[in-house]
Order: structure tokens, then sequence, then C-alpha cells
């Protein structure tokens, strides 16, 4: 992955709670085939979808605002992952919205993930606080459709897109955003499969691993 410089960055994320306690859940569950039958969306031509559903693999990468030092930073501060835009405006896309067990367990999988995969394995410390040496990691996960052929995915590729913006917790400002999708189903009009707790759980692992090389090269550059 090709990494790039940002001269000027504006996008924001919302700021959450920090996760105190995880609890276990589960993901919606299997529906016997003949009711699966039934709940398969129709076929819709891709020009109907909204352009927010759209997501460009060009933007994927790691933009990173220059002269930051972020060998300064030793701690990170994760608030729970945003999931406000998980579905784009329109009814197209395959996926149903999310219900209340689905989003805890994406945010329980994200948190635990980044736990032990920067901190545990990769040395960083967990802070509960903003202060000096934290930076912030503002995670949002959404749903769309893949823009183009680039990216080793076909056009119009139902993908889950994770972002994340880091801050310096003390002045608030974005010092990098992070961003990298992985596939949900081939097309927009195949049925996607079940959004299954092993699913979320490696895109999460992988997703995670990429960060934490990301993060240990951005240091090392400084």
């Amino acid at each position: 992955m090709q990494r790039q410089r940002l001269m000027g960055m504006a996008r924001l994320v919302c700021l959450g709670v920090l996760v105190w306690g995880l609890q276990a859940c589960t993901t919606t569950e299997e529906k016997p085939e003949s009711e699966a039958a039934e709940d398969k969306p129709a076929r819709t031509d891709s020009s109907e979808v909204p352009e927010e559903a759209w997501l460009d693999p060009r933007l994927d990468g790691v933009f990173v605002v220059p002269g930051v030092d972020f060998g300064r930073y030793q701690a990170l501060l994760a608030p729970p992952l945003n999931l406000d835009q998980w579905r784009p405006v329109g009814k197209e896309l395959p996926l149903k919205e999310l219900n209340r067990n689905d989003e805890q367990f994406i945010r329980q999988t994200y948190t635990e993930t980044l736990v032990h995969t920067l901190v545990m394995q990769g040395g960083y410390e967990l802070a509960m606080e903003p202060g000096p040496g934290v930076l912030e990691v503002r995670g949002r996960l959404q749903q769309g459709l893949q823009g183009s052929d680039e990216g080793g995915l076909p056009r119009g590729a139902v993908v889950m897109l994770l972002t994340l913006d880091l801050h310096d917790s003390e002045s608030g400002e974005l010092v990098a955003a992070l961003s990298d999708r992985q596939p949900l189903a081939r097309s927009i009009n195949e049925r996607a499969s079940q959004l299954t707790a092993m699913k979320i759980q490696q895109a999460f692992i992988n997703w995670m691993e990429w960060f934490r090389r990301e993060l240990d090269m951005l240091r090392s550059d400084d």
C-alpha cells in the first residue's frame, strides 16, 4: 500500500465514550432456507444506487499530516467504533440495518482486537483518558459499494470500509487517517451471506494487524 502525505485534512468522526466493559453477544441469527429465500432482495440496476453508496478505492491508504512526531505516542485511547454510517442512504444494498446485538458485538470485537493486537502484542499502552503521548484512535465502519475495479475487487462489490482517524488526544488535531476495505459480496445483485461472528472477527484481525504495521512504520520514520 502506498504511503501518502496529506497537506489538509478535514475529516472528523464523532467521539464516543471509552468502552469499560465488554459483554458477549451474537450477530443476527441464521434463518431457515425457506425464510432466507423470501428475504432475498430484488435485482437492482446499479444506476439506481445513490451516489453516497459508491466508495472510491483510490481514497484508501495512509494519509499523514507532515511534521508530526509519531515517536512521542506511547499510548492509545480507543473510543467505541462509530457505526452511524454503516448503511448509506437508500435501500439498494443487500445487507439490512444492524440490530442492537449486531452493533454491540461489532464494537466489542473492534475494541478487543485493537487491544490484543496493539497493546498486548504491539507494546503500546492503553490510555483511559487524553494526555501527553496519547494517540486517540477514532474508528468508523460503513457498508458501501466498490466504486471501480481497482484494488482487487470488481466494481459494484459490497464492501466493509474501516476508517481510523488518529488525533492528538491533548489538542484534538487530526494527525493521520487510515482506511481499508474488505468484501462482503461480489456484486450488488448477489445476495450477501450472513454477517457471521467469524467473518467479523477475521475482518478485524486483518485490519488491526495492518494498523499495527502502519503505525509502527510511522513511529520508525521519526
